[in-house]
């Protein structure tokens, strides 16, 4: 084989690759914000507890979101409830119905609803906290400005809760459990753990593919920016062994955040969205008083 065939076959070779390594990256950029949605399962005894369906529009306008409301007996506070990435209402990974159970017995409304494209809201595109920021503001706009509103957010919905506070969202405290900083360079850094590629070449070609093509703005998820705008109550939760994600997370944020009233709690051995489950009765006692004093 000549030296020139030689070079043509290696560049074709080169060409093939490259194109190959776009192709996974989009099905599997495609595969992540189009997330299976998981089963939704209503709680035993919620119904004899006074729980009830309920739908409302995202502040975005778009999309239609479904959840039940826990009615709690002080009429004037509840707290809402935030998902994570992948998952619905329930949270089954916490799981959140004991959490909503315990403010119920304490007096609060609980609104725990649905993310668009989770559970039994509209859409199909997740976008990891960009537009569910609207859809957050959505459930405060549907418990209406008279009452004094808190929010409880894992994981994404975490990130998500914190982040709307730039965006004017009405929060008297917010309860943070596993959220990352900011979104876009959570993503360089630990895009590989939830793609199952190698970090080289795939998350760049994920991360510079994806948003324009989907029309999304990882870096309208800035946590740790509206963090340290805000004058709000909070309390950060991180599990000590989150390989998901890092608690460097929650404590770079907290050493941002301005109210002397916030706090930091780092659970040993407790891992992703796994500190009520290692902890339930101190997780429980320390919401409840962190609530109790703010809300």
């Amino acid at each position: 084989m000549s030296f020139k065939r030689i070079l043509v076959f290696l560049a074709s070779v080169v060409v093939l690759a490259g194109v190959g390594c776009v192709g996974v990256s989009v099905q599997v950029g495609w595969s992540l914000t189009h997330p299976s949605r998981r089963p939704l399962e209503e709680p035993e005894g919620a119904r004899a507890l006074g729980i009830r369906d309920v739908s409302f529009p995202s502040r975005a306008g778009d999309v239609t979101l479904k959840g039940w409301f826990l009615p709690g007996s002080d009429s004037t506070r509840a707290i809402v409830f935030a998902h994570g990435y992948g998952d619905n209402r329930s949270e089954p990974d916490v799981p959140a119905w004991p959490i909503a159970c315990a403010l119920h017995d304490a007096g609060f409304g609980v609104l725990m609803f649905d993310f668009r494209a989770s559970g039994e809201s509209e859409g199909d595109l997740v976008t990891i906290g960009d537009r569910e920021q609207w859809d957050l503001l959505g459930a405060a706009d549907a418990l209406g400005s008279d009452v004094r509103l808190g929010v409880l957010g894992w994981s994404m919905g975490g990130a998500t809760a914190l982040a709307s506070l730039s965006r004017g969202a009405p929060w008297k405290a917010v309860v943070a459990d596993s959220a990352f900083a900011d979104l876009r360079p959570y993503l360089e850094s630990n895009l590989a753990y939830w793609s199952h590629l190698p970090r080289f070449p795939f998350t760049p070609l994920i991360l510079g593919v994806m948003p324009p093509v989907l029309d999304e703005r990882p870096e309208n998820v800035r946590a740790s920016a509206a963090v340290a705008e805000t004058g709000v109550p909070l309390l950060f939760i991180h599990g000590g062994a989150d390989a998901a994600i890092p608690s460097a997370n929650s404590e770079e944020m907290a050493r941002a955040a301005r109210n002397p009233a916030s706090a930091i709690w780092i659970v040993p051995g407790a891992e992703h969205v796994g500190s009520y489950g290692v902890a339930p009765e101190a997780y429980i006692a320390r919401i409840l008083a962190f609530f109790g004093q703010y809300v």
